[in-house]
């Protein structure tokens, strides 16, 4: 026993009295904690939504009104004309959920000749998508050497599976001999990987 001398089978009373007052402040605190937390409801437990994101792109979002909204897609294999880049991402991000693969290869540069994939080789890869739904997060826009990118994070999530990942946009500044193509947002580059 602690603080007994040598062959010494008693606690000594104040000794007692010290355990019992300390075992009693002990059993009095938590009592009183527990108490504390009777009358609030538990809180939830966290959900897969719960994970701090930003928002989604809203289409009152949009920096300024587009030139040519692009609401629908009017033809398919055509990508959306939009000097708005969010909106040009919200027309890919309704592309994709339409699993319309001809349409989102068209928004890469050179009308999809710059995804690197042939029309039918892009549609095996993306045709892994059953039942896609986009989430188009708010994008960052800059400028360098005479072009504007904008970066903008994609979530897709089809059935079990998500894939994240960024599409950067580009586009020509407005200059004197640009071409349409070269004038329209496109995707440069993506790190989605359906």
């Amino acid at each position: 026993m602690i603080g007994l001398a040598p062959g010494t089978s008693r606690v000594p009373a104040s000794l007692a009295r010290m355990i019992r007052a300390c075992l009693s402040a002990a059993c009095a605190s938590a009592l009183a904690i527990n108490l504390a937390g009777c009358d609030r409801a538990p809180e939830p437990a966290p959900t897969a939504s719960a994970v701090a994101e930003p928002a989604p792109v809203v289409a009152t979002a949009a920096p300024a009104p587009s030139a040519t909204p692009t609401a629908e897609i009017a033809t398919p294999g055509q990508p959306s004309q939009s000097r708005d880049p969010a909106e040009v991402m919200k027309d890919w991000a309704k592309a994709v959920q339409m699993r319309d693969w001809a349409t989102v290869r068209a928004f890469w540069g050179e009308k999809g000749e710059k995804s690197g994939l042939s029309t039918q080789d892009f549609a095996a890869k993306w045709a892994s998508l059953l039942d896609p739904k986009v989430t188009v997060y708010p994008g960052e826009q800059e400028g360098a050497a005479g072009s504007s990118y904008y970066t903008a994070p994609v979530r897709i999530i089809d059935g079990p599976r998500t894939v994240r990942g960024d599409v950067v946009l580009r586009r020509v500044n407005d200059v004197p001999g640009a071409t349409e193509e070269q004038l329209r947002w496109h995707i440069e580059s993506s790190t989605i990987a359906p």
